[in-house]
């Protein structure tokens, strides 16, 4: 009989849409360099995008596509969605919690709308025709490849 909290076991296609999700963060996020301004510090940038890479092909997309929960374009698109936003959220955080420390809100909630206001700026920022493109076809190249690896592996 299954224990119902037993935990989930890692898959291979779990680290291969981590893996691909990774170098997917990491070659966005140089498309995206160019797009901001010079004295932008983008030091973590590919860090970052490969770590929520890392987060999103290792908890949703392998398990997803192990389980066939799904079609592999639509979670590889998903995929590569949430890793952009998550992406965002964090430098966006980043930037209010830079900001918080000057002073610069006066109560929580404006602190807390400074978040979405700085992912919006970062969205409409990046939102280039190359860096859409790639992120798009890479995650459904990222859908496709895990999904084939997820039907060849237990």
């Amino acid at each position: 009989m299954a224990r119902m909290n037993a935990r989930r076991l890692p898959t291979f296609a779990g680290l291969v849409a981590a893996i691909l999700l990774a170098v997917l963060g990491v070659g966005v996020s140089e498309l995206t360099r160019p797009y901001f301004d010079e004295g932008t510090p983008l030091t973590w940038l590919h860090p970052v995008a490969a770590a929520m890479g890392l987060l999103v092909g290792w908890f949703f997309t392998g398990p997803k596509l192990q389980k066939r929960k799904g079609k592999p374009v639509a979670i590889g698109l998903t995929s590569s969605i949430v890793q952009a936003f998550l992406t965002m959220f964090i430098f966006a955080s980043d930037l209010m919690l830079t900001r918080a420390l000057r002073n610069s809100y006066r109560t929580v909630m404006e602190a807390v709308a400074g978040v979405f206001e700085a992912m919006m700026d970062y969205g409409i920022r990046v939102a280039q025709p190359d860096v859409i493109v790639a992120t798009l076809l890479g995650g459904v190249l990222v859908g496709f490849i895990t999904n084939w690896v997820a039907r060849r592996t237990r």
